[in-house]
């Protein structure tokens, strides 16, 4: 059984979450559905960061590559496509099988791709099999691992996750880790400037999005994002849960999506965590939207940390 443990904002009860569940997977079924209405044109999300992410694999010498947050698979399959050896997992049996369907009906990527089961508290017991001498990066992206709350507090639960990550990456060996600029978001109360785009999600289909801060000891400890999703044209239109909304002047069938819970890790939060994992002294660097060599003035949507095993 993989699980696992938490708090409640009240600090006095203990959840715990089996993820081989169905119904406590964040993103089963319908909201699976919904988030492929979120990501938008897989082809147009890379363009805006593949390159980058290519040339920081190429430095490594990658061959090896652990997607751990399957998500839609768009990175998986564009890093077999590029003859990379992937494994990928996640908690939502309903994104796997999305994976698998895109494997079955590719047979070229069935050889250097592994698509299984897998809790980032528990990825010694996922259902793939990890190379024994670890792997050569290791990718966890697209506001993934903001998904994962401060359960224990003292972020107990982050520094586990990071600590599998590490445990299954060879020496010199990288993590490459991402999440929102919640840094903009909790000093300005709104969203960074969108002339600067989302590198991950492209969609013109969401509206009307609204931000619960929840607070605990006069600390934000989590950030749930509620959005319409415009479902025009799609089978959802059918759901019995749609409501007619106005949305730029037009009545227009809609969805809420409600997010779970992220944990708004500012920049220096989430560097200070690798640092305990991985060691004062590992080689990290924080790239602004993967840009390679942005402005100093650039404002990112995401700041994507990668960090080399030593």
């Amino acid at each position: 059984m993989v699980v696992s443990v938490g708090k409640k904002e009240d600090g006095n009860t203990t959840e715990v979450t089996n993820y081989e569940k169905e119904e406590n997977r964040p993103y089963f079924g319908k909201e699976a559905k919904m988030w492929h209405l979120y990501v938008g044109d897989p082809s147009l999300r890379l363009s805006n960061y593949k390159d980058s992410l290519l040339k920081l694999l190429k430095d490594q010498s990658a061959k090896t590559v652990y997607d751990v947050a399957c998500g839609l698979a768009i990175d998986s399959v564009m890093l077999v496509e590029e003859g990379f050896k992937v494994v990928t997992t996640d908690v939502d049996e309903d994104f796997l099988n999305k994976a698998r369907e895109v494997k079955e009906k590719r047979p070229e990527l069935d050889r250097d791709w592994q698509i299984g089961f897998g809790d980032w508290l528990d990825l010694s017991a996922a259902a793939v099999n990890h190379p024994p001498e670890g792997y050569d990066v290791i990718l966890c992206i697209g506001n993934s691992f903001a998904t994962l709350p401060d359960f224990e507090g003292e972020y107990r639960t982050s520094i586990k996750a990071l600590e599998n990550y590490k445990k299954l990456l060879k020496v010199g060996g990288m993590l490459i880790v991402d999440h929102y600029n919640y840094d903009y978001l909790l000093s300005n109360k709104t969203f960074p400037p969108f002339k600067n785009k989302n590198i991950f999600y492209t969609t013109d289909r969401i509206f009307n999005t609204k931000v619960e801060w929840v607070e605990k000891a006069g600390k934000v400890t989590s950030l749930i994002f509620r959005s319409d999703v415009d479902v025009s044209g799609t089978d959802l239109e059918s759901d019995p849960e749609v409501k007619i909304k106005e949305r730029n002047g037009n009545q227009v069938p809609t969805l809420q999506r409600n997010d779970i819970p992220f944990c708004p890790y500012t920049r220096d939060e989430l560097t200070g965590l690798l640092k305990i994992v991985f060691g004062e002294g590992a080689d990290q660097r924080v790239l602004p939207d993967f840009k390679l060599d942005a402005p100093e003035d650039y404002v990112p949507n995401y700041w994507v940390h990668c960090v080399v095993k030593s």
